[in-house]
């Protein structure tokens, strides 16, 4: 009995080695209370498997059988846990899961190869075999741990799942679909295996890490060439902005040209009505007169004439659409630089985003607060506006887009954040969605 029990405990803690090695990747995205959720489920349910186990091969017998099936099942429990508690990622615990398993058949052919090399044959045979072969895949994970631990905690960049839905779901699997014909093949098979046998599985473990460094490269690839075509996007939008802002200039410049004129004409029309005694005449030409002076001005935020472009043309759109805003802008003359273009794509694009959400909103609860401010080279920009609908944020705390063809200004706040090394927060709260950040132009990287 002593036996049966310390082989369901071994098994017991490959089960739980395997789980902590599919939690890594998604260590750092856990809030502390998931991580304490998700170790409390496993370690609550670790002694019901102890104890499922040692009933198990009471019952059945410890042989290779028995083995394999508490093995090939077994972790399916702590794979719920994980699905339950990390939830939205169902295409990345596929993915993980398919890689740790060829992690385990790592493991696992280099504990048979060590005991077909090493060992007397005494322990290739029977249940010595299976404690043999159990303690030392603990032993060499152990062994491998500093190597396991970062390797695992970057199994997921964020450029690796860029593609569409089907292409995510088919890369998702393709680890697990490539352990699938291993896993058939033992079934029935010993488990004292010969030296080919190994070498095949050493190879099924080299092409798959071939695999994998392959797909980060064109993922990288893909994302750079998405990143070009959306910068491309943005300067075509600044662009677009620009003319915009240069097409009112014109139009006021013209309409103040037009008013000149005809002051003239209006001052002696004034001077005659005066002169004959038609007040009431004359006090309503010079209504008429204060109309075509006080058209409304281009509003004039900074002294940069760049990001007041951007500021202008799409505060007027967001007025245009019904929506309350407010801005303000405190930006000293010193901080006008070269900086300003890049600010002012910035600017159009978080902005657009705002207004695009606002829209969305009842017509009465429409609004938009924007504050940019900039003192010894430090910059602080927070703009919120209203939006009732939920949003999904991604790994880098950045709403996500729920859209196909959108995200172009979360692409922009990324870049620039990189360039700047800006600290960014999102938060939703209240029914406002607030975006918080601050850089230090003397940090720009080179």
């Amino acid at each position: 009995m002593t036996f049966i029990i310390g082989m369901a405990l071994g098994i017991t803690l490959i089960q739980l080695i395997g789980a902590y090695l599919r939690y890594l990747p998604f260590e750092s995205k856990l809030s502390f209370e998931e991580r304490v959720r998700l170790w409390k489920y496993f370690l609550l349910w670790a002694p019901v498997t102890l104890t499922i186990y040692a009933i198990y091969f009471y019952h059945t017998g410890l042989d290779a059988e028995s083995f394999k099936r508490v093995q090939f099942f077994g972790w399916l429990p702590f794979f719920a846990f994980s699905l339950i508690v990390i939830r939205h990622e169902v295409t990345h615990h596929i993915f993980v899961v398919g890689m740790q398993m060829l992690w385990y058949f790592l493991l696992h052919t280099l504990s048979g190869a060590l005991i077909l090399t090493l060992l007397p044959p005494f322990f290739g045979t029977g249940a010595y075999r299976l404690t043999t072969q159990t303690a030392i895949y603990v032993a060499l994970f152990l062994v491998f741990l500093p190597l396991e631990k970062p390797l695992f905690r970057k199994l997921l960049p964020p450029h690796l799942f860029s593609g569409s839905k089907l292409e995510n779901w088919c890369f998702a699997i393709f680890p697990f679909g490539l352990c699938s014909t291993p896993l058939i093949m033992l079934i029935d098979r010993p488990l004292m295996h010969t030296k080919s046998d190994i070498l095949l599985r050493f190879a099924l473990f080299f092409w798959g890490v071939i695999l994998y460094q392959y797909s980060l490269y064109a993922g990288e690839r893909a994302a750079r060439i998405q990143s070009d075509l959306h910068t491309n996007e943005l300067v075509t939008q600044q662009l677009e902005a620009l003319k915009t802002h240069a097409a009112m200039l014109q139009s006021r410049a013209e309409d103040v040209q037009r008013v000149r004129h005809d002051l003239r004409h209006y001052n002696r029309l004034l001077a005659t009505l005066l002169e004959s005694g038609e007040v009431e005449k004359a006090l309503e030409l010079v209504k008429s007169q204060d109309k075509e002076l006080l058209a409304q001005p281009i509003a004039a935020y900074c002294k940069s004439p760049i990001v007041n472009a951007a500021l202008t043309v799409y505060i007027k759109l967001a007025q245009k659409d019904g929506i309350r805003i407010s801005c303000e802008v405190n930006l000293k003359d010193d901080a006008l630089n070269e900086a300003d273009n890049d600010l002012s794509i910035l600017l159009s694009n978080v902005i657009e985003n705002a207004v695009i959400a606002s829209r969305r909103q009842p017509e009465g609860e429409r609004e938009i607060r924007i504050s940019l401010a900039c003192t010894n080279h430090e910059y602080a920009l927070v703009v919120e506006n209203r939006c009732s609908t939920p949003l999904l944020f991604g790994d880098d705390g950045l709403p996500v887009a729920k859209e196909s063809g959108h995200g172009t200004g979360m692409i922009s706040l990324r870049s620039f954040s990189r360039k700047y090394n800006a600290e960014v927060l999102f938060e939703q709260t209240d029914g406002w969605v607030r975006l918080f950040m601050y850089w230090n132009e003397t940090k720009q990287e080179s």
